[in-house]
This record gives C-alpha cells, structure tokens and sequence, in this order.
C-alpha cells in the first residue's frame, strides 16, 4: 500500500506537459492509472454521461452506418462499443446510401447524450440535413430517430446548423443550445424546446434555413454568445449556476479558445438585476478555459463535455484537434472548481490548468481491459456494434446466415464506377494507434467472378485509401496492392488456390505494410508502406471491401477477422 501511494505520488508530480504527441501507451496501464488519450482511435467530439455507476459516451461518425457511436464504461478509461443511435439514415437522406455515397465532409457529427425521466436522448445537428433526436430505453438500443419539429410541426429540414446541446431545468422545462456556422455570422443561440424534447418552440424553420444571417427571436431562438466561431456546445446547472460553454476556432470572436459563460439566470441577467428572457438575454460573466495565442499552442483538449463520478468529482472529456492518422481520440483530464468556476487540467494554478498525460485512475477497482475495437469470427446472426458501413449498406448483399459462421459480399457496381471511395457495402472498425497493430482477414475466393476486386483496406473520409486484395480477370485471380487508384505491387496466385490471407500491420510512424499468404503461417509482403492519414475530419478505418464494375456477379466468404494491438508493452 505504501509503494503504491508513492507511485501514484510520482504519477502526480509528473502530470505536466507542454506539447500532445502520440508516444505508444495509452488508455488503461493495468496498474491504476492510464495514459492520455483513452482510446487512440477516431472518437471524435465526445460527449460522456453518467447514469448511476455508468458511463456512456455518444461520438461522432460522418457518412458511416449506424449513426453515432454509442459505447460504455465502467471507469471512463476502459470503453466497449454497444451500440449506435441512428439506424435510420436512409430516411434521412439517399446520399446517406450505396446508392449515391455522397456524405464524405457531412453527415453525423458533435452528437450530445442526456438522460431524461427514464430515456436516453441523442441530439445531433446533420450538418448536410438538419436536427434529429433519438431515443431509448437503454443506451444499446434499439433506438428511433425522428427530425426535430419547428413551432409549425414542421421537421427542421435544415442544413449547417451544428453542435447541439439540450438540458432540463429543474422545473421540468426544455431547452437546445446550438450553431449556426456562416462567413459573417457564426453564433450560438438557445432555443426553448417542448418538455418531451421533441419540439423547438421558437424556432420556424423557413426562417432557420436563411443563409449567413442573424436568427431572431421567435423564429430563431435567443442569440447567447454572438461571438464569431461558436461550436461545441455545451449547457448545465450547478450550485444554482447556469452555465453555457462554446468553442472558437477562429480569432473574430473573443478568440479560438475554450469559453464559459455563466449566470444565476439560465438567458443571463439584465444590468437591473432581473432575469434575462427569450429574445431578451441579459449579461453573463465570462471566463477563458483555453485561451489559444495559435494552433500549435492548443495545451487542453478542445471539444467535449463534463461527466461527474458518483462521489461528486468532474471530469472533462474532450479531443485534440491534431493531424493524426488515428483521427481526433478522446482525452480525459479532471476538473477542478475554482469559484464556482470548472478549471480543466492538472497542477491547477488560480484558474489555469495543464495538459495531463499520466494519471490515476477516475475510478479505482478490478475492470477489465477493454477496448472498443476487436476481433470477429463471424459466428453469431448480427454484427457486433463495433462494427460499421462506409454509408448505409445494402441489406440484400451481405449475410451472416448464408453461410454459417462466414460474412458474405455479395458485389455490385460503384457509383457511377467511380471506383474505392463509391463502393457500397465496405465493412470497417477504426485504425488505432499502437506499439504494433495487426489486421489479418481470411477470405474464401472461389466465388469470385471476372471484374471483381475483394480484400482488406485502409481509408479516411473520402480523401485517400490503399487496400491488398484479390483482382480477378479471365478467370485468373492476382493478389494486388492499390493505392490512391495505383497499382503498387501484383502477384499472381496459382490455379486453384481458394483462401488467402490479407493482412495489415502498423506501428507508431502510422505507414502500414500490407502482407499476403496462402497457408496462414507464411506471410509475405507486397506492394510497399503506405502513410495512412486522417481527412475530412475522419481518421484511418481499416475494413472488408468487394466490388465488381464489369457486372453485378460474383461473392467472397470472409471467415474471420483478427484485429491484435499491443497497446503497453507486454499487454
């Protein structure tokens, strides 16, 4: 117990740091601490919450099916994946579909998690497509999604609006903070919501759906923070304080930073005392999180949200918005309250905190390690919900019950035979970052057909890709490495050959090596290092793919899939 006390000790004495890097270790150490970030993986814009000894975490997804990733913890550094709000994409919008794949740079993004008079509610402004909300009965779901509905009944149908945030008051009445990113005008406003949180009350969409202006009360919500590059918000009540939060990415508001926002009245207090009202806020005291001079001096992660443990301690967790392969993880660092005021960091200093990489445990005890990404031998008849769609996919052309314990593609044409980045149906889990990192599929290819292309790849948002696969022509089939469109390495397989075995390894310089074999003992590499790279605010996702552009015939039978990370050395 006594070298335990002094380590941790030691842990806290070594808490500071000047710069974000990725430097191998990270998440749960095994020894009552973890290392920033908790995941290494692209599980942007976090929002966390915490129902009972449980916490959730709802991120972000873009163009990938389902929605919103929802997963669970125990100890707010051990995460598994549960599942997904919004299952019901298609109806959103075709681009969101095999058929058109046209939702790279738009889609899902900044969702907010909340639990309310016995349901969980997701709130997420479709940057290409407007407000929805989804609910359930436990966070894994199932859960059903609809538009938000304008003063009218109308669905918010309306496109840019952005980072939404709701919160009940303790008189049971609703309320969504969110923004509306424009050239000229970028703000965040509040909007009063029906109690069953499906409503805007002053919001009319017609008038939402205005380009680059200011949005007026009753038909705009309550403009609360007119300061230029308003994002990620956030709204809460605490000790009678009600705060709102937001985010500047540029220098023309108060300046790219991290803002709070607070008063005794939930719209601000007039300069009389009196409360603040719907389309008439009063002031609100102001107080700088993260104050950034420029980019490369961002020292706290950025966007997120606060989660309490049952004793009453906060914590923050937010991401950086750094250029790693590996996306915009999630950081967790603790909250101090200085004033009635939440200090973000360690080695607390008046009202600033720092970045800390090596910390205890929020919550100390006996969890398992786990990680939200793995392995899948394809024997059950649902996917795991670690598991997503670059778009929604065609049911009619995957199966787990086809054949009993394999995952079957079935091909079809790209759209337009635009090639990689317009196939539907490509499976994927998120790139972590690792020591070592290792993706190996096997693949049954006897029913394949001329035209076809299957195998294993790497890509971000719609920006690059690389993938080893199998290439048939003439009823020969080669092993192929393509990147960005070229062919990087070939090699022909020999005639009756009906399993292969592709596989990806990487490490911390993020370029991954692609390797084949056909026994499952001998690998070999092929085609080079490929750099894998975030874009459109995606990091890398590493998946199964088919397709064939020459016609709609042929299949592969995938047995298994093994994703292996060594995460600290000897775990």
């Amino acid at each position: 117990m006594i070298r335990l006390k002094l380590f941790l000790l030691f842990m806290l004495a070594s808490w500071r740091t000047i710069s974000a890097q990725m430097t191998g270790p990270w998440g749960d150490q095994g020894d009552g601490t973890y290392r920033n970030p908790v995941i290494a993986a692209d599980y942007s814009d976090p929002d966390p919450l915490r129902v009972g000894d449980d916490y959730y975490m709802a991120v972000s997804t873009f163009k990938s099916y389902p929605g919103v990733t929802i997963l669970h913890s125990k100890d707010l550094v051990n995460w598994t994946t549960i599942g997904a709000a919004l299952t019901e994409l298609a109806d959103v919008d075709s681009a969101f579909t095999f058929r058109r794949m046209n939702r790279y740079n738009g889609g899902t993004y900044a969702p907010a998690i909340t639990f309310h008079n016995g349901l969980f509610y997701v709130y997420v402004n479709l940057v290409t497509d407007g407000f929805l909300v989804a609910t359930a009965r436990h966070p894994a779901g199932p859960w059903k999604s609809q538009f938000l509905k304008d003063k009218y009944g109308r669905p918010l149908r309306v496109p840019r609006w952005t980072d939404p945030c709701p919160f009940w008051d303790d008189n049971g009445k609703a309320y969504l903070m969110s923004s509306r990113p424009g050239r000229k005008y970028w703000y965040s406003y509040i909007f009063q919501m029906s109690e069953d949180g499906t409503t805007l009350l002053d919001a009319d969409s017609a008038h939402m759906a205005l380009k680059d202006t200011l949005y007026q009360y009753p038909n705009g919500g309550t403009l609360v923070s007119p300061y230029h590059s308003s994002e990620g918000n956030r709204i809460f009540k605490r000790n009678g304080w009600y705060y709102l939060q937001h985010i500047e990415f540029l220098n023309a508001g108060l300046g790219e930073g991290t803002y709070v926002f607070r008063s005794r009245h939930l719209y601000g207090t007039q300069p009389d005392g009196t409360p603040g009202k719907p389309g008439h806020p009063g002031e609100y005291e102001i107080f700088a999180v993260n104050r950034i001079k420029h980019r490369d001096s961002l020292y706290l992660p950025g966007q997120g949200g606060y989660v309490d443990t049952s004793d009453g301690r906060w914590f923050w967790m937010g991401q950086f918005n750094r250029n790693y392969a590996c996306g915009r993880p999630p950081h967790l660092l603790p909250v101090t309250w200085v004033d009635d005021w939440p200090v973000i960091g360690v080695d607390v200093k008046g009202k600033e905190g720092q970045m800390g990489w090596l910390l205890p445990k929020p919550v100390q005890g006996v969890f398992p390690r786990s990680l939200p990404q793995g392995s899948d031998d394809f024997s059950e008849v649902a996917l795991h919900p670690r598991w997503m769609w670059n778009h929604v996919p065609d049911d009619g052309m995957w199966f787990l019950t086809e054949r009993r314990g394999y995952l079957r593609l079935r091909v079809f044409p790209t759209v337009d035979r635009k090639g990689f980045f317009k196939a539907g149906n490509t499976l994927n889990q998120r790139y972590m970052c690792a020591l070592s990192a290792t993706v190996t599929v096997k693949m049954e290819i006897t029913g394949m057909a001329d035209g076809q292309k299957a195998g294993l790849a790497h890509f971000n948002g719609g920006k690059t890709y690389a993938f080893i696969g199998v290439v048939q022509e003439g009823g020969r089939c080669m092993l192929s490495v393509e990147m960005n469109g070229l062919e990087t390495g070939n090699r022909p397989l020999e005639q009756g050959v009906q399993v292969v075995y592709l596989r990806t390894v990487w490490g911390l310089e993020d370029k991954v090596v692609f390797q084949y074999s056909t026994d499952g003992t001998v690998f070999h590499e092929l085609g080079g290092a490929y750099p894998v790279t975030p874009g459109n605010f995606r990091g890398d996702m590493v998946g199964i793919f088919t397709y064939n552009d020459a016609e709609a015939a042929g299949y592969v039978d995938v047995d298994w899939f093994h994703y292996d990370v060594t995460n600290i050395k000897g775990m």
